[in-house]
């Protein structure tokens, strides 16, 4: 810093004081006006020079400053709000080049263009905006001749000739200006860091993991949300467990997708291709379908799968079946319109079945249930509401495996029931094929429950793990069996801490008299007694 040195004297820049105060007023403002733009003039140089030594890094090689502001405070006699305003200019003199140049100019004041600068450098958005040219150049309101081609360039008129509240008042209608601008931007920024990776497993499962977007995550959410609710609170508290009557909301969810994409893949609104819709294709001919030993494979999309697959797939609606006569190679005329139940048929059925799937205890809605033929259709059972019934997707499954069937006993109502070694007999047996396994769909739930049936959602049975699937479900179990028992080694603990809590001190007794009278106090059904030796009240001792 320099050091203070004496300043002589120097004529009084006054005139002589008139006798009028009008031309006294005058004279000073004549003056103060030279100063303000003698002061302006020199922060302009200084600002020119600083910009100078910030663009060839002179601050820090030949100063050993790497903050403009505190150079200018220790090297320089500046004060501290004009070495600030400078070095924010200096700072940012390459992003609003407008506004320095309006101020190393001396066109506008330096703490006015701070200001602005500062404001307009708080947001990404806001930097963008403010370079960011108008559709149509907008006129200046101090002089309609000047058109501004940017808010930068409104924003230095503003500098040059408006007031700090009027500048201060513009930079706040920007910002409001902006706020939908910003969000865009931000959308912007969103749908370019959003991924899906959708990637096969070794397993046949698929993993689906990603990022998405905040409008496209609330879409997702809100149709997971409506299509199935998170469970109502006595639900999740009905077991004591925190387990819930319902399944786990995950996987919930996972078959809330699965049905969205079905439907949406049989939607005539879908996306198409070649015009097909999104939906699976199945190749197999009539005999292969009917379970002939024909020597034949079914294909999906191409791949060969078992038998038993595609007649389950062949109910669903989002497969296509293409069916044909092996030998003659002709089409065969069973397709989506025979196949599945028309909009009426569906109607009737979810009216039986307003619960939703058939199976004993099952809550998935009935807009998830599938139609089952109860005679397959390939089989030649008809689409029609006595050969049809509502299971969801699980159990729909489950009774296309060995040693199921299913008996339709009224509107809506049927009898499931498991055979061991055969599918039990046709027709509405109430009580059973009269073989000694037969067991009801219930009594399977009942059975299985010390073997694994409540670890999954779904109540998939441990005899029905697969080999493929066997290494995965083992894991998962494990998983699921630690956090059992860690929640029932906490609620152990608890339930110890309660039981042998140390009980709370029982307060002093505080000992009074038997009577429960105050001191001095005479017993209630005790009048006073008069004074034999005067005319007062018997005094008590």
């Amino acid at each position: 810093m320099s050091s203070c040195t004496h300043t002589p004297d120097t004529p009084a820049v006054f005139p002589p004081l008139a006798s009028d105060r009008p031309t006294r007023a005058a004279a000073i403002r004549s003056a103060l006006d030279d100063a303000a733009a003698l002061i302006n003039t020199q922060h302009a140089q200084v600002l020119s020079a600083v910009i100078a030594m910030k663009e060839q890094g002179l601050h820090r090689s030949e100063f050993g400053f790497s903050a403009l502001r505190d150079l200018l405070l220790s090297q320089f006699d500046f004060t501290f709000n004009t070495a600030g305003s400078i070095a924010a200019i200096a700072r940012l003199s390459g992003k609003f080049r407008l506004l320095a140049k309006a101020a190393t100019t001396g066109t506008a004041r330096i703490d006015q263009v701070a200001y602005a600068v500062r404001q307009l450098d708080q947001t990404p958005a806001m930097r963008l905006f403010a370079r960011t040219p108008f559709r149509a150049p907008a006129p200046s309101p101090f002089d309609p001749a000047v058109l501004c081609a940017t808010p930068e360039a409104m924003v230095a008129q503003y500098c040059a000739h408006a007031s700090f509240r009027e500048l201060r008042r513009h930079l706040d209608e920007l910002w409001a200006s902006i706020a939908e601008e910003t969000e865009l931007f931000d959308e912007l920024g969103e749908q370019s860091l959003q991924r899906l990776e959708l990637t096969p497993q070794g397993n046949g499962m698929w993993a689906l993991e990603g990022t998405l977007s905040d409008t496209t995550g609330r879409l997702l959410d809100k149709y997971l949300k409506t299509a199935c609710p998170p469970p109502r609170q006595e639900d999740t508290e009905a077991d004591g467990g925190g387990e819930g009557l319902l399944p786990a909301q995950a996987n919930r969810n996972a078959e809330a997708l699965h049905q969205l994409l079905a439907g949406y893949g049989a939607s005539p609104q879908a996306a198409t291709r070649h015009g097909h819709t999104a939906t699976l294709d199945l190749t197999v001919d009539i005999e292969t379908l009917q379970g002939k030993d024909t020597g034949r494979l079914p294909l999906l999309e191409g791949q060969p799968i078992s038998v038993a697959r595609a007649r389950l797939l062949a109910c669903e609606g989002a497969v296509i079946p293409s069916v044909f006569n092996y030998a003659t190679g002709e089409a065969v005329e069973l397709g989506r319109a025979l196949r599945l139940p028309n909009a009426a048929l569906r109607r009737k059925l979810e009216l039986e079945q307003p619960d939703g799937c058939a199976w004993h205890g099952c809550d998935r809605p009935v807009a998830w249930a599938e139609a089952h033929h109860i005679q397959h259709w390939a089989d030649g059972g008809p689409t029609a509401a006595e050969n049809l019934i509502l299971l969801c997707r699980f159990h729909h499954g489950r009774i296309h495996t060995p040693g199921w069937t299913i008996e339709k006993t009224g509107p809506g109502q049927a009898i499931i029931t498991h055979h061991d070694g055969h599918e039990g007999q046709s027709g509405n047996d109430s009580e059973g094929c009269g073989c000694s396994d037969w067991r009801t769909d219930t009594d399977m739930d009942t059975e299985n429950q010390g073997s694994d049936w409540d670890v999954f959602p779904t109540g998939l049975y441990r005899s029905e793990w697969s080999e493929g699937m066997k290494a995965d479900l083992d894991g998962m179990a494990e998983i699921i069996d630690r956090d059992r028992a860690f929640q029932a080694m906490r609620a152990a603990k608890a339930r110890c801490r309660e039981k042998f809590a140390t009980p709370p001190p029982s307060p002093v007794p505080v000992l009074g008299c038997p009577s429960g009278r105050l001191l001095g106090e005479a017993p209630p059904h005790q009048a006073a007694q008069p004074d034999p030796r005067g005319t007062g009240p018997l005094s008590m001792p």
